[in-house]
Order: structure tokens, then C-alpha cells, then sequence
């Protein structure tokens, strides 16, 4: 319960007074609908008695029919409200809610976010999201309507018939709504997260179906991949009966509580006049609606609760942001220093590299090469405190790397991956990610020092559009694209990994040219294979490789001799020489 509330405060913030009008209208539709029909019974009641009497000239017929046509009018005008209202304030609440969401992840430090799946995470963020839509319009507005609805209409019966009548039926509602509690109770609830937790499965299982169909098929896997996502289908389906069944179980209590506070009306009611107890009557069937509410709610909370649990759960707490900043360098400090660090694999631990002691001073670039395998790429993410390093292995600005506060340090240094990450978009959104109030002119800047300048003299120019990943480019525009984007943040220092790669000689100088144009005092640590790379770094490192013998598991014990004994093809004996 404390995360449902915890997100409706987070919803509420700033939020309030969209909230608070779709709550409002949200409780006059019941509170109207059961004002009409009890108006109605007593019109119709009423002018049927008058009728009867020889008093249908005197009786008063405008009154109580103009009322009847407000009540509709409030009834449908409310309706109306609630459903613009509640769905701007449910969405506007669900785009606060995103906004913090991601700014609390792009705080978190990148080796707390590695260690999980991130496409499955990215999927589970985005369906918890969803079911927590239903949080306002299908849970709170509801639950205060039918409550407001509940108490109003008691209260009218209680001044109608007295307080026997009204604490019967009080009596009588109270029992129905702990019927349909227990009825959405920790059963319901359960089913609702094995229903939610099938439905992951499927998105998840359904996604891998997709983009792995063809190595699945040549693996001759794909059958097991469908019998997996067929057995989610199965799983889903089961929790949604057990669901239909609890539903049904309700509708029986939901025709049973009228029915029986409708009897006790009859029972109790025997003094109260025709008009008046078919009003008492007719007001108990509209507070039915107030049930239906409540179940409507109540039968989806589990799977809104799970959804806040798992916000909670799944993004991790962000490092504390600070305001102190690194003093500027001092003429000839180092701007980067590694002591003693040892490259290991992600996972197994690995050492990759025997320990490492270099120093970077601000305008310089350093090239790294060794053998494919050799932790080139596992070394960038160290530095770029993407992967975990120890304390005093890397210094940044005279700085521990590892007390750097996440937005801080992605502030002073940016990292370009071999296989950087585009978005479906235009050319100009793909940069602006970096910096989003860069100017056309800014960026036709860094388009021309990574040698893309031939997309500004196309008809579309920075407004070309991308597919998703960036489709439309090749491996080698992608890499100087993601180069370009890096360039606008201006780092203190830039980690490259195979910069040039798929580049002729031409371009491939044109951009490292381009790159230290940019960037003159910034420190540049490059990865390549290339000759013509590491030929224009101020200074080259050959990452050594690990003392592969100490890491070797002790030598198993020698063989036992072996004695093959018998001619027969598929008939052999083995025994121990010994």
C-alpha cells in the first residue's frame, strides 16, 4: 500500500488541481444518477396518487420534471467532465512520472545499470507504466465516488425513514462491500501478478521470436522458442479465468446486496407513504452502481500495486548529487591517471591485462592497441566508469573516479562506443540529444569535422530522417554521427573506440584531424587497429597482456592407463591398467 501511495503523491505533485476537479466530477455522476432516479419514483409515484385523488390540476408538475431534466443534464455533463478531466490529469500525472523515472535512472552510476538486461528492463519499465494508468481513473476517482455516493445516500435515507431504516441498510451495504474486499483480496491480487508476469513473458519471448528468427531457424530452434511463448499464452490465459471467476463471484454478491437492502425497505418501511418508499426503493438500485465501482478498482489493484512495487524496486537509488566541482587544473597537472589498474572481463572477472600505469595531460591523444580479445574495449568502459574499477585506480582532475557523482563525471568526459546507439529520427535530433539548445550552425560545425559535410548539401539536410537504430546509414557514417554528437558536449576528455573503422586513409585523417580541431585541449584516448591512427596519437600504449600462469586452475592428475579389450565393432571393455 505504501508504494500505491507513494506514486499517487508523485502524481499529485504539481498535478493537484487537475486532480482534485476530476475527483469531483467523478463523484456527481453516482451522486446525480441516484438523485434522478429517486426523483423520478417519487414524480411518477406521486402524480399516480394525485391522479387518483382528483388533484392532477393542483398537483405540482414543473418542479419536480425540471429537476428530473437538470439531474440528466449534471449526469451527462459530469460524465463528460470526468472522462476529459480524468484522462488529462491521469496523463499529465503519467508524463511527470516518466520525466522522473528517467531522470532517476540517468543518475544511476553505468555499472549499477549494466549488471541488468536493459531491453528487458526498458519492457518492464514501460508495462508497469501502463498498468499504473489505471491507478486514478479505474481506483481512486472510483473508490471516492462510490464512498461520497454510499454516505449521501444513506444520509437522504436516514431523513426519509428514520435511523432503523438507514443503519439496516447501512448494515446491509457494508456487508456486500466486504464481500466484494474478500473477494479482491490476496487471491485476486496474486492472480492479477501471475496474469502481469505471463504478459511480460510473452512481450519478452514474442521480441526475441522476432529478431532472432533467423539464427533460431537455422539452429533449428524455433519450435522450443514457440512452445516457450505458447506456454506464457497458456499462463496468461489460466490466471485471466481464475480472474473471470472472481468476477463472476462478484456480480452475484453485486445482485444480492440491492435485492436484500430492497426487502429490508419493504420490511422496514411500512409507515413511509407509496412516493416515498418506491424513492427509498429506486435509490438502493442506483447505489448498485457504487459496487460496480468499487469491484471495477478493487479487481485491478493487485496488478497497479505490482506495477508500483516494481518502480520501486527496479531503479535503483541514484548517487547523491553534489555541488562540488573539481578546482581547475593547474598548468602541466595531469588530467588522467591510472595506477595500477588490471583489465577484467565483465561477469567472470577475468584478468585481461597485467596492471596498468599511465598518465594523460589535457591536449594530448593516446592510442591504445593490442590483439582482438585483449580488453581494449572492457579498458574504455573502466575509464569511462561504465564498468566497476577499484579505488586509486583511476584519477580524473585530480579526482577518484569512483567519487565522481554520475552527472558530474558525464559532464567531463563522454564515451563513443564501437557501436554507438542512434535513434529513429532526424539527423539534427540524433545530435541535439547531446546538447538540445545547439544551434543549426553549431552543428553543421561538427558535421563538417567528422566529414559528414555532404549531408548538409542535400535538399533534407539536417532534418534527413533516420529509421530506428539509424537505418539509412552506413557503419561507418553511424560511428562519425555518434563522433559528431560527442563533439557537442565539448568533454574534457574523449574515449574512442575504432573511430576510423570502414574509413579510407582520406577520411580517416580528416576526422581525427577534425576531432582535435574541436576539441583542443581535451584529452583524446583512441582504440584502433590501424597504423595511420596510432601514427597520429602523441603517444601509442600496447596493452600488456596478463601473467596467463597465474591464472591458470592447478593441472588435473595424469590419466589412468586404459586397456581396450574385445573385437567387436559397438563392444568394447574398458579397465584400469592398474
Amino acid at each position: 500500500m505504501r508504494h500505491l501511495a507513494a506514486v499517487i503523491r508523485e502524481m499529485n505533485a504539481g498535478n493537484g488541481r487537475h486532480l482534485r476537479r476530476a475527483a469531483v466530477l467523478a463523484a456527481m455522476v453516482p451522486l446525480a444518477g441516484a438523485a434522478l432516479l429517486g426523483l423520478s419514483g417519487w414524480f411518477i409515484t406521486a402524480s399516480a396518487m394525485a391522479g387518483a385523488a382528483g388533484l392532477g390540476l393542483v398537483f405540482d408538475f414543473l418542479r419536480p420534471s425540471g429537476g428530473i431534466r437538470t439531474l440528466t443534464l449534471i449526469r451527462a455533463a459530469s460524465r463528460y467532465g470526468e472522462r476529459l478531466l480524468g484522462h488529462d490529469a491521469t496523463l499529465r500525472a503519467l508524463e511527470r512520472l516518466r520525466l522522473r523515472l528517467f531522470r532517476d535512472l540517468s543518475a544511476v552510476p553505468l555499472p549499477t545499470l549494466a549488471r541488468r538486461h536493459s531491453a528487458q528492463m526498458l519492457n518492464r519499465l514501460t508495462a508497469d507504466v501502463e498498468a499504473l494508468e489505471g491507478l486514478l481513473i479505474r481506483l481512486v476517482f472510483p473508490t471516492i465516488a462510490a464512498a461520497l455516493s454510499l454516505l449521501v445516500g444513506l444520509a437522504v435515507i436516514w431523513i426519509i425513514g428514520g435511523g432503523a431504516l438507514a443503519g439496516a441498510l447501512a448494515a446491509i451495504w457494508a456487508m456486500g462491500i466486504l464481500c466484494l474486499a474478500r473477494l479482491a483480496g490476496a487471491g485476486q491480487r496474486a492472480q492479477a501478478r501471475r496474469e502481469e508476469a505471463a504478459l511480460q513473458a510473452i512481450r519478452s519471448r514474442s521480441a526475441g521470436l522476432l529478431a532472432l528468427r533467423g539464427d533460431l531457424l537455422m539452429q533449428g530452434l524455433l519450435p522450443q522458442g514457440l512452445d516457450q511463448t505458447k506456454a506464457a499464452i497458456a499462463h496468461a490465459a489460466l490466471a485471466r479465468s481464475g480472474q473471470d471467476l472472481m468476477g463472476r463471484l462478484a456480480g452475484v454478491v453485486m445482485h444480492l446486496t440491492p435485492s436484500m437492502a430492497i426487502a429490508a425497505t419493504l420490511i422496514l418501511g411500512g409507515s413511509l407513504s407509496p412516493a416515498l418508499l418506491l424513492t427509498v426503493i429506486l435509490i438502493n438500485l442506483a447505489l448498485t452502481e457504487c459496487l460496480r465501482l468499487l469491484w471495477r478498482g478493487w479487481s485491478e489493484r493487485g496488478r497497479i500495486e505490482l506495477a508500483a512495487r516494481n518502480l520501486a524496486r527496479r531503479v535503483p537509488d541514484a548517487q547523491p548529487a553534489t555541488a562540488e566541482m573539481p578546482a581547475p587544473l593547474r598548468p602541466g597537472a595531469a588530467l588522467l591517471t591510472v595506477n595500477k589498474l588490471v583489465v577484467r572481463a565483465h561477469g567472470s572477472g577475468r584478468e585481461l591485462s597485467a596492471p596498468l600505469d599511465f598518465t594523460l595531460y589535457p591536449g594530448e591523444t593516446l592510442a591504445i592497441h593490442a590483439p582482438s580479445g585483449a580488453g581494449k574495449s572492457t579498458l574504455l568502459a573502466m575509464l569511462a566508469g561504465a564498468a566497476a574499477s577499484k579505488p586509486g585506480e583511476i584519477t580524473l582532475l585530480g579526482r577518484d573516479l569512483c567519487e565522481w557523482p554520475e552527472s558530474d563525471l558525464r559532464a567531463r568526459l563522454t564515451l563513443v562506443p564501437q557501436r554507438p546507439a542512434l535513434i529513429a529520427g532526424s539527423l539534427a535530433n540524433n545530435l541535439r540529444i547531446a546538447d538540445p539548445q545547439a544551434d543549426d550552425a553549431a552543428l553543421a560545425a561538427v558535421m563538417q569535422a567528422v566529414a559528414l559535410s555532404h549531408f548538409l548539401t542535400t535538399p533534407e539536410g539536417l532534418v534527413r530522417q533516420l529509421g530506428e537504430r539509424g537505418a539509412g546509414l552506413s557503419g561507418g557514417e553511424t560511428r562519425r554521427l555518434a563522433l559528431a554528437r560527442a563533439l557537442l558536449r565539448q568533454p574534457d576528455l574523449l574515449l574512442i573506440d575504432e573511430p576510423t573503422e570502414g574509413l579510407d586513409p582520406a577520411n580517416a585523417a580528416s576526422v581525427l584531424q577534425g576531432l582535435r580541431a574541436c576539441l583542443p585541449r581535451s584529452g583524446i584516448i583512441l582504440v584502433s587497429h590501424r597504423e595511420s591512427d596510432l601514427a597520429g596519437a602523441d603517444r601509442r600504449l600496447q596493452l600488456p597482456p596478463a601473467d596467463r600462469d597465474s591464472q591458470m586452475p592447478p593441472a588435473a592428475p595424469p590419466l589412468p592407463h586404459i586397456t581396450v579389450r574385445g573385437t567387436a565393432p559397438f563392444r568394447k571393455e574398458a579397465t584400469d591398467g592398474n
